[in-house]
């Protein structure tokens, strides 16, 4: 009966691993976002990028520069020189506050996605998992809208792109907004990220480019490979000139993350964590890219187009689980720890009942975008018209198998420098031959979106030395949204006493090695087998008693969501001489009409709401390298889908053993507002030279009704502590950033190659605490962040080191447990390296290294707990990440 109840209880754990295993399928929604994700340029001429921004707002995704329309007489620039300097030309001439980044020629961005590159862009933070960036903040904040060439996209159910299914190979560039102008897509209250693919009419003539890359990962201890190729063709035909452009990419990578965690609950008289272990996150991961582009200019003053855009995430995931309980048997030698008497600092277990699982995922994202359209030139007005069409699809499964086995004394030291601590005497956990299997979880889910949007743009550029631009647009958006999964419980063997390992043959697996570097203590153990679990399921469901076959769709758990939007725009592009000095920039406002419907586990709900967002950047030509900006604007971000899912999951009191904890919950909320935000930029911006400059730049947002996902106590029949979306009230966002890049061409000799890119952040930000009173950090920002980047050029080689850091933050409020209640992230850090060699114009070699220092990730439950009122400090993850290096070449002709 003991060990029934403690595996009824701790079978749970899975549900805990759910949580933590799902982090790869996590990182594809859109909060970063992920968990929330536009023209190309040639970096050939500081000329060419001029024309992306300026008076006129927002470049119109048909509007792009091309090679072919640099000025003959230009000075030629290469390289990263180039790129650098048509990133400064694009945040000098643009009319809103703009970081960019630029590929400076085909392939050649030093990062693998589009997500690791938005890294180093000044006030840009990124969380890591998976291998790989995921989630992009912009100072600080999530809430972030993602376009391709100006036209919205997005993964899943979420509002915004996986900007890392993006592959550095396709783009042109990526335009990071900081503050908004009318024409702009609305949705990001911390900005807005444009992804800018390639097109036929970006190149002078014909263009063929490949690329490839080996890959290899030091903790998954595998190889992987990226390929890439390009080919475009421009033509002058009877009917006028013809482009065409098909661009693709195959990306695999083996990688592996690894955990070490640490649990706190109550205890009497001295809490004693309920959970203590380790895990290894094993992904073959598999991203697919297409993106085709056709171009016909019947004439000077007519242009028709067409895009479209495919990409595929593919991610086979195997995580290999040990739970130490060190309740789960005869616990003594409980020693206080000497900082936090209430906790404990070790302890010992006999007879301990302890667990191991192997949780097996299959998660796939299918993203698709096609767009058609056309551009008028009409005299002094132009007019644009396209229609948008996304779809993205996204199915999950995961069969996860819970094995236990007695541990005859199990040793735990709950903080070894951020890290637990475990010995265990007298079991072998190699042997196959000691674990019982206990728990089937066998899971499958689809989230499905679609969107159809047409938007239409007008321009006049009237003559006036006053009213450069006047511009107005309207967009129509309709999607449908459609979430449907199988209900995440627990399957406990028919009998109490479960069954050995050895019931299926082959069926035990051995886990890789070396965990967290060895700090935990725990190194090799035997799980079920991943090839088994996936692709023999019927064997297990048939031992277990169930149906075979796939379980059909809990139809409580569906949700679908319409949503409709009617936007209109009016802007004006102004400029003034005063006295030498030019003041220009954009006015307008944008108001748009959103029309929502949700009906989902018996509940349907309509919501109608307009925002009227007003804007203005300003520009003050100081000197002719010297300006002064101000913007002042509203911005709005609706919440995700997937928050206003009206599910909720309760788990009843008593999961942890403990008669202090209470039962908990979670799930998504129906009556969530947008975000809402006034922001306020200024910023002074000297540029020196082509590729040297020198800005700095202070903003400040006032957020209203900030979503933060917290528990708080709610009543279904009895107490739960419910962890779901809720708009937290009002709070602020204030900072400052720095930024200064240069070539050092007056050196002598090789030394004339060294450059560097610097920038700085500080930021704070504060919402409203919904539990204590008084305000709380916002989740995910960091008061410090920088950027150190070193280049060299010269010779045919390039290479560049960056090093990424940023300080403490809060990970999450209120988890559910009786632990502390906030989730603090101990400072992040990351080396990297990029190098290449060119021996001819056409051939490229090239070697990267990334994490360099093995940087090693921490973070802590510290604070007070609300149901205790106790303050508590205590490790939770230790994380550590693959160092990888890549080898591979490139060739343009």
């Amino acid at each position: 009966m003991a060990i029934a109840r403690w595996h009824r209880l701790f079978g749970t754990a899975s549900i805990l691993g759910l949580a933590i295993a799902a982090q790869p399928a996590a990182a594809q929604d859109a909060s970063g976002t992920p968990a929330s994700r536009t023209g190309a340029t040639q970096a050939t001429t500081s000329t060419t990028q001029e024309t992306v921004a300026g008076v006129n707002g927002a470049q119109d995704p048909s509007q792009a520069p091309s090679e072919s329309d640099a000025n003959a007489d230009d000075i030629i620039v290469t390289g990263v020189r180039a790129s650098l300097a048509s990133a400064q030309s694009i945040k000098r001439n643009a009319s809103q506050i703009v970081d960019s980044i630029v590929a400076e020629d085909i392939g050649k961005l030093p990062d693998n996605t589009v997500a690791d590159a938005l890294q180093r862009v000044t006030g840009v933070q990124v969380t890591r998992g998976a291998g790989e960036a995921g989630t992009v903040l912009i100072r600080g904040l999530p809430n972030v809208a993602t376009v391709l060439n100006g036209r919205e996209a997005f993964t899943g159910v979420g509002r915004g792109f996986a900007l890392q299914d993006i592959p550095a190979e396709l783009i042109a560039g990526v335009d990071v907004y900081k503050t908004s102008t009318p024409d702009l897509v609305e949705g990001g209250v911390a900005g807005l990220i444009d992804v800018r693919l390639r097109r036929p009419f970006d190149f002078a003539g014909s263009q063929v480019a490949a690329s490839g890359r080996a890959v290899y990962s030091d903790q998954s201890k595998k190889w992987g490979y990226i390929g890439s190729g390009l080919v475009s063709q421009r033509w002058d035909t009877g009917i006028g000139e013809m482009g065409l452009l098909v661009a693709a990419s195959y990306n695999k990578r083996l990688y592996q993350d690894q955990t070490a965690f640490d649990f706190v609950s109550s205890g009497t008289p001295i809490a004693t964590p309920d959970t203590v272990g380790g895990l290894y996150t094993s992904g073959d991961r598999r991203r697919t890219a297409l993106n085709a582009s056709f171009q016909w200019r019947p004439n000077a003053d007519v242009e028709f187009y067409a895009d479209g855009v495919f990409t595929r995430y593919d991610n086979k995931i195997a995580v290999d689980f040990f739970i130490g309980l060190p309740k789960a048997g005869t616990l003594s030698n409980v020693v206080a720890n000497t900082d936090y008497p209430l906790l404990a600092a070790s302890s010992t277990t006999t007879n301990a009942y302890t667990l191991t699982s192997k949780q097996a995922y299959l998660n796939r994202t299918d993203n698709y975008q096609a767009v058609v359209g056309g551009k008028w030139t009409l005299g002094q007005a132009v007019l644009n018209t396209e229609v948008t069409y996304n779809y993205s699809k996204v199915p999950n499964r995961n069969a996860i198998l819970d094995t236990s086995f007695n541990v005859p004394r199990l040793d735990v030291t709950y903080d070894v420098g951020g890290t637990p601590q475990v010995a265990l005497t007298g079991a072998d956990l190699t042997d196959p031959g000691i674990f019982t299997i206990r728990t089937l979880f066998d899971n499958n889910s689809l989230d499905t979106s679609e969107q159809i949007a047409w938007r239409n743009d007008l321009t006049i550029k009237p003559d006036s030395p006053v009213i450069q631009m006047l511009k107005i647009g309207t967009r129509y958006t309709h999607r449908n949204v459609r979430s449907q999964a199988t209900a995440s419980i627990p399957i406990g063997f028919p009998t109490a006493a479960g069954a050995p390992l050895s019931s299926i043959p082959g069926f035990a697996s051995l886990s890789p090695g070396g965990l967290v570097k060895g700090a935990l203590g725990i190194d090799r153990f035997v799980t079920a087998d991943t090839g088994i679990l996936l692709n023999d399921t019927d064997t297990i469901r048939t031992l277990f008693g169930q149906p075979t076959g796939p379980r059909a769709y809990e139809p409580n758990l569906a949700f679908f969501n319409g949503e409709d939007t009617y936007a209109f725009y009016g802007q004006v592009g102004y400029r003034f001489d005063l006295g030498g000095m030019v003041l220009d920039g954009v006015a307008g406002a944008r108001v748009v009409n959103t029309v929502e419907s949700l009906n989902g586990n018996g509940v349907s709900s309509k919501q109608n709401y307009l925002n009227v967002l007003p804007s203005i950047n300003a520009r003050l030509g100081l000197t002719d390298t010297l300006f002064l900006r101000a913007a002042a604007g509203k911005t709005v971000t609706r919440p995700e889908f997937g928050q206003l899912n009206p599910l909720i999951t309760l788990v009843p009191s008593g999961a942890t053993g403990t008669q202090q904890y209470i039962g908990t919950g979670s799930g998504g909320n129906p009556d969530l507002q947008p975000i809402r935000s006034t922001a306020y930029d200024a910023s002074i911006e000297w540029y020196v030279a082509r590729s040297t400059s020198l800005t700095a730049a202070g903003f400040y947002r006032d957020l209203s009704g900030y979503i933060q996902t917290y528990s708080q106590p709610e009543n279904f029949g009895g107490s739960y502590l419910v962890n779901r979306p809720r708009n937290a009230g009002n709070g602020y966002l204030a900072g400052a950033e720095v930024a200064y890049q240069q070539f050092f061409d007056f050196l002598p000799g090789a030394l004339s190659g060294l450059g560097v890119q610097l920038n700085g952040t500080y930021m704070d930000g504060k919402t409203d605490d919904p539990i204590n009173g008084g305000k709380q950090r916002i989740v995910n920002v960091s008061h410090w962040a920088y950027n150190a980047v070193a280049i060299y050029e010269k010779y045919g080689v390039s290479a560049r080191l960056a090093y990424n850091w940023r300080s403490s933050y809060v990970d999450s409020y209120n988890s559910g447990g009786v632990q502390a209640s906030t989730i603090l992230v101990d400072p992040v850090s990351r080396l990297d390296f990029s190098g290449s060699y060119s021996p001819t114009e056409w051939l490229t070699l090239t070697f990267d290294a990334t994490n360099i220092l093995d940087d090693v990730y921490h973070d802590r439950f510290k604070g007070k707990n609300s149901v205790t009122g106790l303050f508590y400090d205590s490790p939770r993850d230790t994380r550590t990440y693959d160092r990888t290096i890549q080898i591979g070449a490139r060739v343009k002709f």
